[in-house]
């Protein structure tokens, strides 16, 4: 086996196309990925095939994408806990008006690509300049979003977002620990 030139991991957007670019320029690419079953599948069956195998992965990601899409109001199942989060902590009458409603899906779906591209690191939630650097982001997303009420409250949001946050990977490395178990 060719010693691989370049290491992608991570193979969300950014990843999976970085990952297909030096496969598509002849670099020699090693993938690693959270979700392990399905990335050592794709190797297995195309391990002589670079750039297929990254545009399998892309694929794959596409597939993934479309199976988390049994959330709430057509949002990804991660987006829409979010979603009923935010707007009771976020909106003084606890509802989104309509107007509003889009930009906010928008900003719930992509709240939670940054969670999930960070929060991957071990020593995350250890790390309180890592958790301060997301916090800056989630609340510069806020503001982008430009919904007044929430920008108001960006940085309470931003700490509530990141609560849940914890919350949530905690759920599922007690989940994770038990069926191990």
């Amino acid at each position: 086996a060719a010693r691989a030139q370049i290491g992608v991991t991570g193979l969300a957007v950014m990843g999976s196309n970085i990952a297909r670019n030096f496969a598509r320029h002849g670099h020699t690419v090693a993938l690693h990925n959270r979700s392990i079953a399905k990335t050592d599948a794709l190797i297995e069956k195309h391990h002589d095939e670079w750039v297929l195998l990254a545009e399998k992965l892309a694929e794959l990601r596409k597939q993934a994408i479309a199976g988390r899409q049994q959330g709430e109001h057509g949002m990804s199942k991660e987006a829409t806990t979010f979603y009923e989060y935010v707007v009771q902590i976020g909106f003084a009458s606890g509802t989104v008006n309509e107007a509003d409603k889009p930009g906010f899906k928008a900003l719930m779906e992509t709240t939670v690509d940054i969670l999930q591209e960070t929060i991957i690191s071990i020593d995350f939630w250890q790390n309180p300049d890592k958790q301060k650097h997301v916090r800056s982001v989630i609340k510069t997303e806020i503001t982008k979003a430009g919904i007044e009420e929430l920008k108001q409250g960006r940085e309470r949001l931003a700490v509530e977002i990141m609560k849940l946050a914890k919350n949530r990977h905690d759920e599922l490395v007690k989940r994770k620990r038990t069926e191990g178990a």
